[in-house]
This record gives structure tokens, C-alpha cells and sequence, in this order.
């Protein structure tokens, strides 16, 4: 067995163990969804101030009887999201070029050098199901109800390779005329 393949198989067997646990985002992050930065917003109480590529951003989250509510300022504008405590449907960004909150998609945008490796990737995460558009450069990768995708970018991100990996958000509603 070569080095790579004994560090997936470590990476695979901590991975495993790690999405055991409930994964708490205890700090908004900016990531890029759609070629763009978007907030992901914590699922611990948690306040921010963090500056974005369209402007300053302020907000908190924290939990209330309804579930966890979430408060953003930006551009003098306040935009507020309640979502339920636990599971995919809590899991939210704030968009600034939307100027709203979007759910996060249950998985994850890879690039690779070299898609023989999106097997090893699939198993690495625990994914349910993996699909490669190599002729666009690309796969998304379906993940289990459990891994949030900031754990899995991040479980990539420890990867020597270091694939990118970002976060896919559902689309806009169409505007039909």
C-alpha cells in the first residue's frame, strides 16, 4: 500500500469517527458558493464582525423557543432567518450579493486534478454518491445527513493534495416574465 493510500485510510477511519460526533460551526465563516463569498452562519450562539468582498457585515446568532435565530446588518439593512436547531434544514449562509439567507445544499463543489482519486474522496468523507462533470472540471459530492459541508471542505482541506472544494447553495428563485 503506497503513503497516499495510507493517509486516506487513516483520514477515512478519523473522518468516520469525527462525523460520530454533531459538528458545531461556534463562528461564522466566509466561504466562497457560487463564485462568491457567502457567510456561513454558526450553529452555536455566536456574535460577528468580518468584512466581506462586498462590505462590512455584522450579526449574532442564538437560540430561542422556536429554534435558533439568526440576525445580519449589512448595508444599514437587517435581514433576519429563524431555522430549526439540528439537521440539514439549520444549515444556512448569508448571501451579501443576494442580500438574503440560502440554505446550504447537502453537498459539495470538487475540483481535481485527477478524477481516478473521487473514490477515495467519496469514501474519505463518507459521502452517499459522487458525480463527475470532468469535461467542466468538476464533481459534486452528495454528503451523509450528518457531515455539515464546512466539515467537509475542511476534512479535504487537511488532504496533501488539498482539492477544492466549495459549497454549493440552492439556486435563486426564477424570475419568470
Amino acid at each position: 500500500m503506497t503513503h497516499r493510500y495510507c493517509f486516506l485510510a487513516l483520514a477515512l477511519l478519523l473522518g468516520t469517527a469525527a462525523a460520530a460526533q454533531e459538528f458545531t460551526l461556534d463562528h461564522p465563516s466566509v466561504f466562497i458558493a457560487r463564485g462568491h463569498d457567502v457567510v456561513v452562519m454558526p450553529s452555536a450562539n455566536a456574535s460577528m464582525q468580518m468584512e466581506s468582498e462586498f462590505g462590512p457585515i455584522w450579526g449574532r446568532s442564538y437560540v430561542s423557543d422556536t429554534g435558533r435565530i439568526h440576525v445580519v446588518t449589512f448595508d444599514g439593512e437587517t435581514f433576519r432567518a429563524s431555522t430549526p436547531m439540528d439537521g440539514p434544514n439549520s444549515r444556512i449562509v448569508f448571501d451579501p450579493a443576494q442580500r438574503k439567507f440560502v440554505q446550504l445544499l447537502p453537498s459539495i463543489r470538487v475540483e481535481l486534478e485527477d478524477y481516478a482519486r473521487l473514490d477515495a474522496i467519496t469514501a474519505l468523507i463518507g459521502a452517499t454518491r459522487a458525480t463527475a462533470f470532468e469535461s467542466l472540471g468538476f464533481a459534486i459530492v452528495d454528503l451523509p445527513e450528518t457531515l455539515h459541508p464546512v466539515e467537509a471542505i475542511e476534512m479535504l482541506n487537511s488532504l496533501p493534495e488539498q482539492p477544492k472544494a466549495t459549497l454549493r447553495i440552492r439556486a435563486p428563485d426564477i424570475q419568470w416574465r
